[in-house]
């Protein structure tokens, strides 16, 4: 009432009588509240001439303010009219207030009356004036208010998705509003405009219905009752984060309502590779792959292909890991109809393996790791089987039978180019305490060559650090405890009787024994550390401890220690996936600790095979004679020992060890029973993945050295946008490696002032083709409603990219195009 006593005080500074028509008596009750000093309320209740008389006889100098709860009378009816003529009226009526409010001329009059509903609200006006200028067309305006209803921005677009999520959500409290503010009628004469929506009884659910269909029909080319609209829409739903669930729901319910399923059992992959709508396109490739891949229809370079579109799709988050065991199965089954397993000499199995043969295992870790991940078995188990069987008997089976036979071929177990073990610390690490370096080493239990080579891809991608890998020739029997005395330094290994290893006469185990013979060899300058105490350092405080020492040995257990556990040895791909991740971790903290020279390696490698073993891979105790020491799955240790299998057997000296022991290993990759203790994690033999063993090299540079590929827009001649989408060509100048990293931009066309007229796409380019023309991409996109009003006129095309750490972006590239359309985009595309 505030506002309405200082308009009708203003009246008073002129005139003594100030007259107050109420057409629809809106006033009634709070005019009794109205707080006016000095001036007399008299209300016409058929008392005009009491009012006469006392504001003319009684009381002929008071201030008095005349209200009449009706409409004013025509002056010939108005039994007051000589008082009115010659006095003052105050006009408030509501809607005047609210374009008074608004800061609104009166050419809003009539919006205000007809939808009064919306305005009948301090709140919803407090809303609306905070995003109104004044300068709205009335359609406009009328978006704004449906977005104060929504709570939502003002694009069209903007308010029908937040009605679509409140019904996903069981609501539908938002479009209530719109209906009785009256303002329901023209929400869909708009979606009849916009989408070319229509229906004898609309609603949200049949648009959203309408929405699916049409979009759908249109990309694979089929009937449709909406406009292409539709396409813009949904993709805005799809794409905004806030509502991944939400069109989720939608999806699920309409694809149901469609019977989507049926119609994509008659589609090719091809059809709909751009095409994600709805979770059954999914299944549906996943499932067109996978029988591709049975049939020999696809090879490697096709299924990666497929992947790498799919990439960008809503479900490929829910799906990535069904894609990356048919990808990696898809590897296997061209490594191993192409790859040669025999060998010439011991030396050429181990460049074999350094060279070529490990991505075999990679790549079958990588395809376990995610069957593991994956959801759905059903749909892979004929494919894992056949990787299973080709991994065993294709490869694993072969490889390890062909090397043991060169290893019965040496004399003594050294090569000719690879380092031995036992020499690491002569070789490796001698010269950084000589030449006054610190040096600290990594000793990740049971990290195997091909893992050390993805986790030198993985080093190398951090920025500055730089990473080098080597190999040496691991211990046999390759075990724990000889492992890790190996990289000590020695002059002789000795192994006791139970399976302990002594370095120049002095146990080597558990982490006190290590670190006194580190310190024997420093002068006390040796320190040996445990990941987890590394990991819970800080900065200043790892700095203040490693200064006083020249060798840091960090023991990492993680592979091992899960398995090596009969309970755990399932997981063991995931540990190793776990201590890549904790490695580079350990590297971060080092080198926060002032670490420069770093060195990654293992005390020996594993076999694993996830399915169960074959009874005929397992072998008996009735097979061994001798005194036997100690046994593991993979080796035994003692003194005469002889088998009637054809066992590869060696004396201290062929294993470059001091002492009369004896160690008898199976060959390929046998194993042998031991209670309590798993199977399918092994190590202690002489396959080439137990005894190849990594050396990694890190290095920190001063400088960044980590870049990202350079993306061109190829704009075709001409530069105009004459239908309702617009094809631009993307090309990745070169391809990713570690340093030259990939990069995911967001596409879309804007006005000049910023407004975005289309959808969004997001572009993913990691593309490692050497091939110029492998790296190309095309961008599709699909223009709103909205682009209507920028027809003629210079539009931009943006790549867009994520700053780092926000949610928000900034231009990457952009491209100006002329909007020249001859006809609206019901008709185009």
């Amino acid at each position: 009432m505030k506002k309405i006593e200082n308009i009708i005080k203003k009246h008073f500074e002129e005139k003594r009588i100030v007259f107050w028509y109420d057409s629809d008596a809106g006033y009634r009750i709070d005019i009794e509240t109205i707080d006016l000093p000095g001036v007399s309320l008299i209300i016409v209740e058929n008392n005009e001439f009491a009012i006469k008389y006392r504001v003319l006889i009684e009381e002929p100098k008071t201030k008095f303010l005349i209200y009449s709860p009706f409409a004013k009378p025509e002056l010939h009816e108005n039994w007051l009219a000589d008082l009115l003529l010659s006095n003052a009226e105050v006009s408030i009526d509501k809607a005047s207030l609210v374009l008074m409010d608004m800061g609104w001329d009166r050419s809003y009059l009539d919006l205000v009356k007809e939808y009064y509903y919306f305005f009948n609200s301090a709140q919803r006006i407090s809303a609306l004036r905070k995003i109104h200028d004044g300068t709205q067309s009335f359609e406009k305006t009328k978006w704004m208010m449906l977005a104060v209803f929504c709570k939502s921005d003002s694009a069209w677009e903007d308010v029908v998705i937040s009605l679509l999520v409140e019904l996903a959500r069981g609501s539908d409290e938002k479009y209530k509003l719109i209906r009785n503010s009256g303002m329901g009628d023209w929400f869909w004469e708009q979606m009849q405009n916009l989408l070319g929506y229509s229906a004898e009884d609309p609603g949200i659910k049949d648009l959203a219905y309408k929405l699916f269909e049409s979009a759908y029909n249109i990309e694979v080319e089929m009937e449709h009752t909406l406009n292409h609209n539709a396409i813009y829409l949904l993709n805005r739903f799809k794409n905004d984060v806030r509502y991944l669930d939400d069109f989720r729901s939608w999806s699920d319910i309409c694809g149901d309502w469609l019977n989507i399923s049926d119609d994509l059992a008659l589609r090719d992959i091809d059809d709909l590779l751009e095409i994600d709508y709805f979770e059954d396109i999914e299944r549906k490739i996943l499932s067109d792959m996978v029988r591709a891949l049975d049939e020999m229809t696809m090879d490697f370079l096709d299924i990666d292909a497929v992947r790498r579109k799919r990439e960008s799709s809503y479900w490929y988050k829910d799906y990535s890991h069904e894609y990356h065991v048919i990808v990696y199965g898809a590897y296997i089954r061209y490594m191993l109809n192409t790859v040669d397993l025999s060998m010439d000499s011991f030396d050429d199995g181990l460049q074999g393996y350094m060279t070529l043969y490990y991505g075999i295992d990679y790549a079958y870790r990588k395809f376990i790791f995610n069957y593991q991940k994956a959801r759905h078995h059903t749909l892979l188990k004929k494919l894992y089987d056949d990787i299973e069987n080709r991994y065993m008997n294709g490869y694993l089976f072969p490889l390890s039978i062909n090397f043991s036979e060169k290893i019965r071929g040496i004399s003594e177990y050294k090569s000719g180019i690879m380092p031995r073990q036992s020499a690491f610390w002569q070789r490796e690490i001698a010269q950084y305490p000589q030449s006054g370096k610190r040096i600290f080493v990594i000793i990740s239990d049971g990290l195997r060559y091909e893992a050390a080579h993805e986790l030198v891809s993985m080093i190398r991608q951090e920025d500055r650090y730089e990473a080098k890998l080597e190999a040496q020739l691991g211990m046999l029997p390759s075990y724990t405890q000889l492992g890790m005395a190996a990289l000590l330094p020695n002059r002789e290994l000795s192994i006791y009787e139970d399976g302990s290893v002594m370095v120049d006469g002095v146990s080597s185990q558990g982490s006190e024994n290590r670190c006194k013979i580190l310190e024997d060899e420093t002068h006390g300058k040796a320190l040996v550390l445990k990941a987890a105490e590394v990991l819970a350092m800080g900065s200043i405080e790892s700095r203040n401890l490693y200064r006083d020492y020249d060798v840091v040995y960090v023991y990492h257990n993680k592979i091992d220690a899960i398995g090596d556990n009969l309970t755990s040895e399932g997981e063991v791909f995931e540990a190793v996936d776990h201590a890549q991740k904790e490695i580079i971790e350990l590297l971060r903290k080092l080198t926060a600790g002032n670490a420069n020279n770093i060195i990654i390696t293992a005390d020996h490698g594993f076999l694993y095979q996830h399915q169960a073993l074959a009874e005929s891979d397992f072998l008996s105790e009735s097979d061994f004679e001798g005194e036997q020491y100690y046994k593991q799955r993979r080796f035994v240790l003692g003194k005469n020992l002889k088998s009637s299998k054809p066992m590869m057997h060696f004396t201290a000296a062929e294993l470059g060890l001091s002492g009369e022991i004896e160690a008898m290993i199976p060959p390929g990759n046998q194993r042998m029973r031991k209670q309590g203790s798993g199977s399918r994690y092994v190590h202690g033999g002489a396959s080439l993945q137990e005894i190849v063993v990594p050396i990694i090299h890190v290095n920190k540079k001063r400088e960044s050295d980590v870049s990202f590929v350079d993306v061109d827009i190829l704009t075709a001649s001409g530069r105009v946008i004459s239908t309702g989408q617009m094809v631009v060509k993307l090309f990745q100048r070169e391809p990713v490696s570690d340093k030259m990293q990939g990069i995911t931009l967001i596409a879309g066309i804007y006005t000049q002032s910023g407004e975005l007229i289309s959808d969004e796409k997001k572009m993913v380019f990691d593309f490692d083709s050497e091939n110029a023309w492998e790296r190309e991409q095309l961008c599709s996109l699909v223009l709103s409603a909205n682009a209507d009003d920028a027809n003629n006129q210079d539009v931009i095309f943006k790549l867009q990219k994520p700053i780092a750490g926000t949610n928000q972006y900034q231009i990457y590239k952009s491209e100006t195009y002329v909007l020249r359309r001859a006809f609206s985009s019901d008709f185009d595309i």
